[in-house]
């Protein structure tokens, strides 16, 4: 028998797990619930009990599944991030430099930006505040860890204040992406200057709810990022 998965021809291993994966995505099994045991799923997709096992400790791995000496085995609350993983798979990091990531960062904000300053509630601008502040704290002392930290920390909130889970999920992807390039490339935003203020444009544009006006301030963050690591 020939499996396929994705349009392409697979092991039973993976055959089962991407399987298995869908139904977890479409809601055939809901978080905190628990799996059929093994048998159950063997005779169900026409495997033996290796395979199973094999594909319920992939999918373990994944975050996906909570496999429970003696209890069986649950699915976790996962989200859209998780299942964006494999990208990282299908990137020739060779071919990925600081250009490409920019340009995607540009791309993706700004319309992140937009959605926010359309969807952010109050409770968001005091979070944003609350970042910000600490920002400017870790600015002043040149604190460059918590600097990089507090700079994706606000970036993921604007994005989760667009309360659109795709785009947050492609910018956390994104994120990773941008930390794994600069580690290898040994280069790091170290200029604190600007910082500060061109986040709090952002900032102020999304609470006077300035679609436009927040999509400009943050392409022109991310121009200015991207110039000092260029």
């Amino acid at each position: 028998m020939t499996y396929i998965a994705g349009g392409y021809k697979v092991t039973k291993c993976d055959f089962v797990t991407e399987q298995l994966k869908e139904m977890i995505i479409t809601g055939v099994y809901k978080a905190g619930e628990k799996l059929p045991n093994e048998a159950a799923l063997c005779e169900h997709f026409g495997v033996s009990r290796i395979t199973v096992r094999e594909a319920l400790k992939k999918l373990n791995m994944m975050g996906i599944l909570d496999i429970r000496q003696g209890k069986g085995t649950f699915v976790n609350q996962v989200d859209l991030g998780l299942f964006m993983k494999p990208l990282y798979q299908l990137i020739d990091f060779e071919d990925v430099d600081i250009e490409c990531i920019y340009s995607a960062r540009e791309y993706i904000e700004n319309g992140t930006a937009g959605m926010a300053a359309k969807k952010r509630t109050d409770k968001d601008l005091i979070e944003l505040e609350k970042i910000l502040k600490n920002l400017k704290l870790a600015i002043a002392s040149e604190n460059l860890v918590q600097v990089e930290y507090l700079d994706s920390t606000f970036h993921l909130k604007v994005a989760e204040c667009a309360r659109n889970p795709i785009l947050y999920a492609s910018l956390e992807a994104i994120e990773e992406i941008n930390r794994t390039c600069l580690k290898r490339f040994s280069k790091y935003l170290t200029i604190l200057d600007d910082c500060y203020e061109e986040h709090y444009r952002i900032y102020e544009a999304i609470q006077n709810q300035d679609i436009k006006g927040a999509g400009e301030a943050m392409t022109a963050h991310t121009l200015s990022s991207k110039k000092v690591l260029m």
